[in-house]
């Protein structure tokens, strides 16, 4: 069983709703704050009872997102529609109270900064756009509550000079203009904020996502790490008693012949060459020649796998197209293929089958190998975790299986399986390495 990730790269999906929710709750209390001091200090609003209307209004709807949650909705959906909620209700509670002169209007900017968080897309610039009209409104709102030149001129009386119409018609212009420029400031602050930290929250999804995989795969290679140290311990115990038996089965073959001792001997032999072999990868590794040609390579891996099976009848394609090129590691790649080529043959035999076919396609992307055995098959479940941790099982696809994919993929690589009517069919992708030469 794979051990749990110690650090979380990114908050899962009801920890980032749960924080969402929080947020909404820290904005309506500031909200109700806000009308409180307004109520005490007695500021003009145009009725204290309908705020306090919109303010239970925007309690209620904090209750939705839980709700809306538990019943499956998408959580993108849930963020888009509470944050248009936050905006119409910011800008109805500002309505009341004095429109752009409230010096709480920057606050529409709030919901805009958290849509860009949490919505990827274009989803973002939705709630911005729909700040942008509330602002918009709300300057019509503060025009209205503008009293009029012509009041203004009643009010003076019959001493106002034609220099004052002139002034107060300065003083108009004067304030329009200051209203565009807020209207402009407003609109361009809500865009360049949606726009950025929509773009620095997707970077941080995916640098989020990429160290996610790197976690992954730092775990899958200690697992290998550790069965790879089992199978070498088990092959250095393994060489002393295989060569006993192997004495033991001559001197047994002296005074007496049958076809039990001439199959024992034979599997020993095997045993030997198997052990010898991982010997000789072994001292491979330590070498610093190891790039080979990896088609020529894969030949030589399936020809010397095919005289340790007598008992496999094989049928290989090969479709070369262009040159040779070169792997590093390609001993490597060498037990990994032999490995998936033993699975294959015993999920053939134990559906009374004794045949393999291979084809090697080698072109200007890399190299291809496709292999597919005549067992039953596998189910699509089985198929997905197949190669992805290490499970034992009767069939042999668990543990080999595992570090095949992981010494493929260790080399830039990739295995696939799927299933072939009568059996599974694999497919390894080598592709060609940027530095790589031709051989």
């Amino acid at each position: 069983m794979a051990r749990q990730l110690v650090i979380a790269t990114e908050l899962s999906a009801q920890h980032q709703l749960k924080h969402f929710v929080q947020f909404r709750w820290g904005l309506i209390g500031f909200e109700t704050l806000a009308a409180c001091a307004g109520w005490l200090l007695q500021y003009q609003v145009n009725s204290w009872p309908l705020i306090a209307l919109l303010l239970l209004t925007h309690t209620c709807t904090n209750l939705l997102p839980r709700f809306l949650s538990a019943n499956k909705i998408a959580l993108r959906h849930i963020y888009l529609f509470s944050c248009m909620l936050d905006v119409l209700m910011l800008g109805c509670l500002l309505a009341m109270s004095g429109g752009v002169s409230n010096g709480l209007v920057a606050m529409l900017l709030l919901p805009v900064a958290v849509a860009a968080v949490m919505l990827a897309g274009k989803s973002g610039y939705v709630v911005a756009a729909l700040a942008i009209t509330c602002y918009s409104l709300l300057l019509q709102v503060g025009d209205l509550q503008i009293p009029s030149i012509d009041s203004l001129l009643e009010q003076t009386g019959p001493l106002t000079t034609h220099t004052d119409h002139a002034m107060h018609h300065t003083d108009n212009n004067g304030f329009s203009q200051h209203m565009q420029q807020m209207w402009w400031a407003f609109s361009i602050s809500a865009l360049l904020i949606s726009w950025f930290i929509s773009s620095q929250a997707s970077l941080n999804r995916v640098k989020s996502k990429k160290i996610s995989e790197l976690q992954q795969q730092q775990i899958r290679n200690e697992q290998m790490l550790a069965l790879a140290t089992f199978a070498a311990n088990a092959a250095h115990d393994l060489a002393s008693p295989i060569q006993t038996m192997q004495l033991l089965t001559d001197e047994i073959a002296t005074d007496t012949q049958n076809a039990a001792i001439t199959e024992l001997q034979q599997q020993l032999k095997r045993c030997q060459q198997i052990v010898q072999q991982l010997r000789s990868d072994a001292g491979s590794l330590r070498s610093d020649e190891v790039s080979q040609p990896l088609y020529r390579q894969t030949e030589q891996a399936i020809a010397r796998w095919l005289n340790s099976r007598p008992d496999i009848s094989l049928q290989i394609t090969p479709c070369v197209q262009t040159a040779d090129f070169m792997l590093s590691d390609s001993q490597g790649f060498g037990a990994a293929l032999l490995n998936i080529l033993d699975n294959a043959a015993e999920a053939s035999l134990a559906n009374n089958h004794n045949t393999l076919e291979i084809v090697l396609t080698l072109n200007a992307d890399g190299l291809k190998i496709q292999v597919r055995d005549f067992g039953e098959g596998l189910s699509a479940g089985r198929l997905a975790e197949l190669g992805k941790l290490p499970q034992q099982s009767e069939q042999g696809l668990g543990i080999g299986q595992f570090l095949a994919n992981m010494s493929i993929e260790r080399l830039g690589g990739s295995v696939r399986r799927q299933n072939a009517g009568n059996g599974t069919l694999t497919i390894i992708s080598m592709p060609r390495m940027p530095t790589g030469t031709s051989a």
